[in-house]
């Protein structure tokens, strides 16, 4: 009979890792079974998921971790004696293993390496060399020419990002703790290295990305991360690997990245590499033809020793952390416009004084032009941020529903009820022609439903509801929608949506007045955040989780879903309220939701999908008329209430959406 030797979780983890966490004791290994066959370690790994993971063991357990062994007695013909194989099977010298026991994860016999060291099993050639070749590829798809940044670059798993990205024809940018590693990443491909521990990273990445930063394959969070966030360019793609930064310690307060997410749509998603079990040797026979061609270079640090487990964890851990306006003249035709302009910068909450009253003439009218007076005027949330890109003394920008009452385009006849991306006037001469993007469309017929709905349900926030949560969440009947800002124009339709596609909606708002209304459209529970626990109302309302969420708002309120989020959960960021009236608020680092339960989060602009408008306006249209989507409006009468509209939207006075009737 053997004896086996085993490292089990003596004492639970508090900050960094000591040899008192740990305690090697011996076990009897039992007699084979059918099925059944025995590894003798060869190759232990040490890996940073391992710190996290461990928590969720009781004391007492074997630790956890993966190994290359060779088989050393067998009744499975798939694992002959004298064969290698990987299995995890945790820090023990010997181990009994029953493949059909395995539901994930199972062991398997290690291919031809053709001479290269078996060690490379439990690292470039197994686990480690997949998450590189998965999470790169499949989640930040590169292409050539972008710029692809790593952190952790040093390590394992980011050490072969780099490569492989270079391989694909990026440049690529590295970042590690020692001037030692940056040399060494240099060495093996990589265009750029930033030293976080000496160098100011902001700075240092500008320079070595001046154009922005296309995908990010994040092994670490934190500060690092919020950083690299912050200089990503628009569609960028986020592959969330790791929480190197928080292993040791609590998750680090960083800053909201909703508004990036949002005006940059970028994608973020954690993984397992797990999940491509079934194409698990497709990643091992393709880095080991990059070994073999000499394309990836591979680096191991090698303890010798069983005893001596504990010692290369808590090592390996420590080196680790260690809007587009139309054109105008303007000469007068006799008749005259009024505007609003943007006076004064925000900051903070908007006031009167951000604001000012203007007129000017109406020009002429030229071929291919036409002059639409304003019925109905939008205000939205995105205004307040989007003007701070804006120069003082510009026109407040937004779309209105308006009337064509001269025309010399023939798309666009007299008396014609259109949409246009016009701002805060009350007339405008417009060449659909000449712009290039928020060109004004006639709106469909709407059956004798109010025509301000071209600005809500049968326009931009309808259709931003619709591809939104259909797109972006995918929610599947019997899964679990949660959305903030749900009394908004947006929120209370992508609840009703929900329901629409069999699921259950749950609405996060700010009275029990919009409460009690997302009730009556058919939410099945709405919290109400300022007057209750949020995290705990949601565990009531949401007992299974949360599969989908639909984020207006950012901050606390998207701390406490994303905790509660169920394993590959869809989270589409579409707005970020919190944000929009004071600094950015700093929040609890997701990275590790992210990373264990693999959640995917997209921000987005509702003009992605331009060349389906009106699908979404139809598709809206219909339900309504059947009774499955209603809407209430928040009407402000006057052109002169312009900014009291928009100051009290901005404070929550709304429900549904807020209209300016002039």
């Amino acid at each position: 009979m053997y004896i086996a030797k085993k490292w089990i979780y003596a004492k639970p983890f508090v900050g960094e890792p000591t040899q008192d966490n740990f305690q090697l004791v011996e076990e009897a290994v039992p007699e084979l079974a059918d099925g059944e066959f025995m590894i003798r370690a060869m190759f232990l790994s040490v890996d940073p998921y391992m710190r996290i993971y461990v928590l969720s063991s009781p004391i007492g357990s074997t630790m956890i971790g993966g190994q290359v062994g060779q088989v050393i007695e067998s009744k499975n013909s798939a694992f002959p004696v004298g064969s290698y194989a990987f299995a995890q099977v945790g820090w023990r010298t010997i181990s009994v293993c029953d493949p059909a026991k395995f539901e994930t994860r199972k062991p398997y016999v290690l291919p031809d390496l053709h001479g290269l060291p078996l060690s490379l099993g439990a690292g470039a050639l197994g686990t480690v060399g997949n998450t590189a070749y998965f999470g790169l590829l499949e989640i930040c798809n590169p292409q050539p020419g972008e710029t692809v940044v790593v952190s952790g670059a040093a390590g394992a798993v980011g050490s072969m990002v780099g490569q492989i990205a270079k391989i694909k024809g990026c440049r690529v940018i590295g970042i590690a703790g020692t001037d030692a590693k940056c040399c060494w990443l240099k060495e093996i491909g990589f265009d750029e290295t930033i030293n976080y521990k000496t160098d100011n990273i902001e700075t240092a990445l500008a320079g070595a990305a001046p154009d922005g930063v296309d995908c990010y394959f994040d092994n670490v969070g934190g500060q690092t991360s919020a950083i690299v966030k912050g200089q990503m360019k628009k569609f960028g793609r986020i592959s969330v690997c790791g929480t190197i930064s928080m292993y040791n310690g609590q998750p680090a307060k960083v800053v909201d990245p909703q508004l990036d997410f949002v005006w940059k749509q970028l994608i973020q998603e954690g993984f397992s590499v797990h999940r491509w079990t079934d194409r698990w040797f497709e990643g091992v026979t393709q880095n080991l033809q990059w070994i073999r061609d000499g394309k990836l270079k591979c680096r191991e640090t090698i303890t010798e020793g069983f005893e001596n487990m504990p010692s290369a964890f808590i090592d390996m851990l420590k080196e680790a952390i260690s809007l587009s306006i139309c054109a105008r003249r303007y000469y007068s035709s006799g008749d005259v416009a009024r505007k609003w302009i943007y006076a004064k910068t925000f900051r903070g909450e908007p006031t009167h004084a951000n604001f000012r009253q203007e007129t000017e003439p109406i020009p002429s009218l030229q071929d291919g032009e036409f002059l639409a007076e304003a019925e109905y005027l939008s205000v939205d949330p995105y205004m307040r941020p989007y003007m701070l890109a804006y120069p003082e003394g510009t026109l407040m920008i937004g779309g209105q529903v308006a009337r064509v009452t001269k025309s010399a385009h023939p798309r666009f006849p007299v008396g014609a009820t259109i949409f246009g991306q016009f701002g805060w006037r009350t007339h405008t001469v417009c060449n659909p022609d000449r712009l290039e993007k928020d060109k004004p469309y006639v709106l469909p017929n709407f059956g004798g439903l109010p025509k301000s709905l071209g600005l809500g349900l049968l326009g931009m926030p309808g259709n931003t509801a619709y591809f939104g949560l259909q797109e972006l969440c995918q929610p599947k009947p019997g899964e679990t929608v949660v959305v903030s800002g749900a009394a908004g124009a947006v929120g209370s339709a992508v609840g009703q949506l929900a329901k629409h596609l069999g699921c259950r909606a749950v609405g996060v708002a700010g009275s029990d007045a919009k409460c009690e209304w997302l009730l009556k459209l058919g939410f099945d529970s709405a919290i109400n955040y300022k007057h209750s626990n949020v995290y705990a109302d949601l565990k009531k309302a949401a007992p299974k989780g949360i599969d989908c969420y639909f984020d207006n708002v950012g901050g606390e309120i998207s701390e406490a879903v994303i905790k509660q989020m169920n394993v590959c959960g869809r989270i589409a960021v579409c707005g970020a309220i919190s944000n929009y009236n004071t600094t950015v608020a700093k929040v609890t680092d997701p990275q590790r939701q992210f990373v264990f339960k693999q959640l995917r989060m997209e921000g987005f602009l509702v003009w992605r999908w331009n060349d389906r408008w009106m699908e979404g306006i139809e598709a809206n249209l219909r339900l309504i008329h059947e009774g499955k989507l209603r809407y209430e409006e928040t009407v402000t009468e006057g052109f002169d209430k312009m900014p009291d509209a928009f100051i009290d939207m901005l404070r929550g006075g709304n429900t549904g959406k807020a209209v300016v009737k002039v």
